[in-house]
């Protein structure tokens, strides 16, 4: 039997600025600093009382949701030996943090019912180095990246309220091999798996900013620089 997959966090945020120490970059304008709300209703571009500040990398009908894993917290948390509380701000601006699933058993195309509405899932989430800005940890942007512990975006086939505790049903599945945590692998080394590399590219339902990169990754190599912009 399956276990049930339920939102134990829903979050929002709005677009906040913050200034930094240390770093090349002065000021984080984000609104990845998202706090728990027991209810919310999810539009085509998103939640309505959540914002993105930058609409070129952020939101936008295929990234309207960012889903996340409490057993990726849990995993990120060991790893770094940091402990990240769950149920307070956002640490990785989530806007769902979901219990018994993660990167492993979610693919691309997969459509899911969470309370009212209907959701597609469209690519893991590429990181930037506002995970290390607002995390405070220099190389939290690398890691996230390296270990492929990302969440994942969705795109909105049914608005509707999704509230905590709501649960997240499977309706159905296009994809079976091309997972998200797969799409991680294949975005740090394309030659991990060639054929499904050039699948993963060629699919419907791979979002078109991870596409694009995974795209430039496959034809550069090692001669790939794009995510040294991306990161730091």
């Amino acid at each position: 039997m399956e276990e049930v997959v339920k939102v134990l966090y829903l979050k929002v945020g709005k677009v906040q600025k913050s200034l930094l120490e240390g770093i090349k970059r002065k000021e984080l304008v984000s609104a990845i600093k998202k706090y728990p709300v027991e209810k919310a209703f999810l539009t085509k571009t998103g939640f309505k009382e959540d914002e993105q500040a930058d609409l070129i990398h952020h939101g936008g009908e295929n990234k309207a949701l960012f889903l996340f894993s409490e057993k990726t917290y849990e995993k990120i948390s060991k790893e770094c030996n940091i402990s990240f509380e769950i149920d307070q701000m956002a640490h990785f601006g989530e806007n769902l943090i979901l219990s018994n699933i993660s990167e492993e058993d979610i693919c691309i195309g997969d459509i899911y019912e969470i309370g009212q509405s209907q959701i597609q899932i469209t690519q893991p989430r590429q990181p930037c180095w506002k995970l290390s800005a607002n995390t405070n940890q220099k190389q939290m942007t690398k890691f996230i990246f390296d270990s492929g512990y990302t969440g994942w975006y969705a795109k909105v086939l049914k608005e509707g309220t999704i509230c905590k505790e709501d649960e997240m049903r499977l309706i159905k599945r296009q994809e079976d091999d091309l997972s998200i945590e797969l799409l991680n692998k294949l975005i740090v080394n394309p030659s991990f798996n060639m054929a499904l590399t050039k699948k993963a590219i060629e699919s419907e339902f791979l979002g078109k900013a991870f596409k694009e990169s995974l795209k430039k990754r496959y034809q550069l190599k090692e001669e790939d620089k794009q995510f040294e912009v991306y990161h730091t």
